[in-house]
């Protein structure tokens, strides 16, 4: 029998293309891999069905897309034609095993396969924090765990990247004095944003130290203890528009302000209020 293994997602695939390959590697058949990725649109991703449905075999198709129309498009298309669809949250071996009506080489218990989900989802979220970092991309604001907002240099990019080494997908926005507020950071629940302050002085020295870094000047708007007070105001001022949580992070390590955030996260979900 032909067989297929799709993958499809909405950034560069690559946790997902790791977890398709890892399993198949467990079976003793051969298929034929296709990508689809960096799906932006719903034209996008019918274009991709299109694709799939042309092809002549048995197919399994594995996906990491964020979007809940894109998702339900999927399973819609999934159900209609029986295709096998699996994510991060449906995976299981033995469901895979069945469909292919083929043993793996290699029977995993099941708390072995949930490490191995929650290994693919770490790379995910690094993927996903690494696409909208610094205010890249706004849409990823709908989809994350966590937003983390900020003026320059207030660590916005190590928390993230920290947390997505968790498994959290995290965006983080820039809170600039020339440059507009995302309306997208007003739509999305408050309790998941994390404002972050930083003494003044303490900035100031680090944004010093990042100038003489890459040999620029120090004698700069960015650099400016004035300057740097006007943005801190601004972006406490948006910070409390948002109601979202502020946290100093002028004496707390990368781990430290970390723990508080997730502390923060699980409680909210933990008493029945997922975000």
């Amino acid at each position: 029998m032909n067989l297929f293994i799709y993958i499809i997602s909405d950034s560069n695939g690559l946790a997902m293309t790791h977890l398709a390959r890892n399993t198949m590697d467990k079976f003793e058949i051969e298929y034929e891999e296709k990508s689809f990725v960096n799906i932006d649109s719903c034209d996008e991703l019918d274009d991709a069905l299109s694709k799939i449905k042309a092809d002549d075999g048995s197919k399994i198709i594995f996906n990491s897309l964020d979007d809940p129309n894109h998702n339900k498009v999927l399973k819609d298309f999934c159900n209609d034609e029986d295709i096998l669809t699996i994510d991060f949250t449906s995976y299981s071996l033995s469901r895979i095993s069945k469909y292919l009506g083929v043993k793996p080489e290699e029977t995993l218990e099941e708390d072995e396969d949930i490490k191995v989900i929650h290994h693919y989802k770490r790379i995910d979220a690094l993927d996903f924090a690494i696409k909208y970092d610094d205010g890249r991309d706004f849409k990823g604001l709908e989809y994350c765990d966590i937003c983390i907002i900020g003026v320059s240099r207030s660590s916005k990019t190590p928390l993230s990247v920290y947390l997505a080494s968790i498994g959290y997908k995290v965006s983080n926005v820039p809170l600039l004095l020339e440059s507009r507020i995302p309306q997208e950071l007003f739509e999305i629940d408050s309790r998941k944003i994390f404002g972050l302050t930083i003494d003044k002085h303490r900035l100031q020295k680090i944004r010093q130290e990042r100038l003489n870094s890459i040999n620029l000047s120090t004698e700069s708007n960015y650099s400016d203890l004035g300057h740097i007070e006007k943005e801190l105001a601004y972006a406490e001022e948006i910070m409390n528009d948002l109601d979202c949580n502020i946290i100093d992070v002028t004496f707390k390590s990368i781990e430290e302000t970390s723990e508080y955030i997730i502390s923060n996260i699980e409680n909210i979900n933990n008493q029945g209020g997922k975000l």
